[in-house]
């Protein structure tokens, strides 16, 4: 088996966050023919494929869960498109094969887990975090164009706004009261202050927008999701007195429907000194990058200040109906995380 037919068999399955467990079956196949140990399914639905038994763990976490909506499998040349190619089945494939291909060290064991639910709320890796489950180094599987290895993620807040109004007719719309038009200026706002084009500033985007149940009637609610994010020097609690300030300003409300908190580490850390040597040996320039969004790093650090997210696929068109990513890049990949596992079971 070869890491493409990996990839394009985690493909063939939809699994939007909330239905991971469509892969039972693909998974089991895998821990038999790659060789695994064993695979365990906690209870949160996590895929965790061991191999050796040693109490010094290198995790190597993916996630396999997508944002919904399907596209069409196709193989063109030397690049592979489907739902997750990018983000991240690509990196989960890639590192399932270096796990099944790597040497384990006497006192040490490797563990790839497939996570769930990461585009959701992160239930798959809070269950780790709060499980009696320990690793001493993690790498995440995520896109960073191969060669990048990430050190940071920005945090994350995603708020649900709502507005109220006595409604009115559309032809007298300065007599009524809509609430769509109190939504709006406070969005208008919020992307104001919150406007940022780079890293270092916070920026805002609104996903979702309900309201209004007739051609000629003004809304008498309205309804928005938003999702600020920010990096490690903005506190959330900054971030949440502001959208308060404004929504009181045009009467409106919020709730938290989620927060991630931003996290960085050194590049001095095991991990990433393990990933930049690995490339180094193959020939490769390494790359540190800090990353826009948000990942089960943001959460998996608390296990362990080791950590770092390296992966094959250009991370813009995560999300998008392009999702591709070329064998090249998960070949790669695969020798880039199992040259790090030798080097850190070497330290």
């Amino acid at each position: 088996m070869r890491v493409e037919d990996v990839l394009i068999e985690l493909l063939r399955v939809y699994s939007p966050s909330g239905q991971e467990k469509a892969l039972d079956p693909v998974m089991r196949r895998f821990q038999r023919e790659l060789g695994y140990d064993e695979l365990v399914i906690d209870s949160a639905g996590n895929y965790l494929f061991v191999r050796g038994s040693g109490d010094r763990k290198v995790l190597l976490a993916g996630h396999v869960d997508t944002v919904p909506g399907q596209i069409e499998i196709s193989r063109r040349g030397d690049r592979i498109r489907g739902r997750g190619a990018v983000d991240a089945k690509g990196p989960f494939a890639a590192m399932l094969f270096a796990g099944s291909r790597c040497e384990v060290r006497s006192g040490y064991s490797v563990v790839v887990g497939g996570l769930v639910d990461e585009e959701g709320e992160g239930s798959g890796a809070k269950e780790l975090l709060n499980s009696a489950f320990r690793a001493e180094h993690i790498v995440i599987g995520e896109p960073t164009g191969t060669t990048g290895v990430a050190i940071s993620y920005r945090g994350s807040v995603t708020l649900a706004l709502t507005s109220k109004g006595r409604g009115g007719h559309s032809s007298a719309p300065y007599m009524g009261d809509s609430a769509l038009d109190r939504l709006l200026d406070a969005i208008e706002t919020i992307r104001s202050v919150f406007n940022g084009r780079s890293y270092d500033e916070p920026t805002s985007a609104v996903t979702v927008i309900k309201a209004g149940d007739w051609p000629t009637r003004l809304p008498e609610q309205a309804e928005a999701i938003v999702n600020v994010r920010f990096p490690p020097s903005v506190e959330t609690r900054s971030i949440l007195e502001r959208v308060e300030a404004i929504c009181s300003l045009y009467g409106c409300s919020f709730v938290v429907r989620d927060v991630t908190e931003p996290f960085q580490t050194s590049v001095s850390q095991p991990v990433p000194r393990a990933l930049i040597r690995s490339m180094l040996k193959l020939g490769v320039r390494p790359r540190v990058v800090k990353k826009t969004g948000s990942s089960d790093m943001n959460v998996l650090w608390k296990l362990t200040m080791s950590i770092s997210a390296c992966g094959p696929g250009n991370s813009l068109l995560a999300h998008t109906s392009e999702e591709e990513v070329s064998i090249g890049d998960l070949e790669l990949s695969s020798k880039i995380y199992a040259g790090a596992i030798g080097e850190l079971q070497a330290r």
